[in-house]
């Protein structure tokens, strides 16, 4: 007798036990509308610019850097262009500030903020692609919460760009 009261005793405390870390991993597995961290994402918009979080690769010489789910507070981002090979060697072509703390990181369709860039002037003296264009990569490096640096790239063609 008394050993079947020992284990229905210990069948109850893990039964307990196992229940609550279902509860808990549930918990921990359930996403977060503003994690902490370095968030954020970067698209590279062609005309007719909109707010779609879609990544176009292939775009002209004037295009948007759109800025998606980056966290809340006085951030800004650091925007980098640099020509890319067969274009030219890593040589940075542009740089730029953009405020991207408006709201609280909700994720990739959170637009946060957008940039036109006309990169005519910047790519004229490097080599077209007859097909492509400019082979150019986008590097982004932003603050975010608990300190944390989201770093960001996206390498797209610009094409369509006149000599000016």
């Amino acid at each position: 007798m008394r050993n079947l009261r020992w284990r229905s005793a210990a069948c109850a405390s893990l039964t307990a036990v196992a229940a609550c870390a279902a509860v808990a991993g549930g918990a921990l597995a359930a996403p977060s509308k503003s994690p902490p961290g370095a968030n954020g994402t970067v698209k590279i918009d062609d005309r007719p610019f909109d707010s779609h979080p879609n990544n176009e690769p292939h775009v002209g010489c004037v295009f948007q850097v759109d800025f998606y789910g980056f966290d809340k507070g006085n951030y800004n981002a650091d925007v980098t262009f640099t020509i890319q090979p067969p274009s030219g060697k890593g040589r940075v072509i542009r740089t730029d500030r953009v405020f991207i703390g408006e709201d609280a990181a909700g994720g990739g369709t959170d637009l946060d903020a957008e940039r036109t860039y006309d990169l005519n002037w910047d790519v004229f003296s490097y080599e077209r692609h007859p097909k492509q264009g400019f082979h150019i990569k986008l590097d982004v490096q932003a603050p975010g919460a608990n300190g944390k640096i989201a770093k960001k790239s996206k390498v797209f063609w610009a094409r369509d760009c006149i000599d000016p």
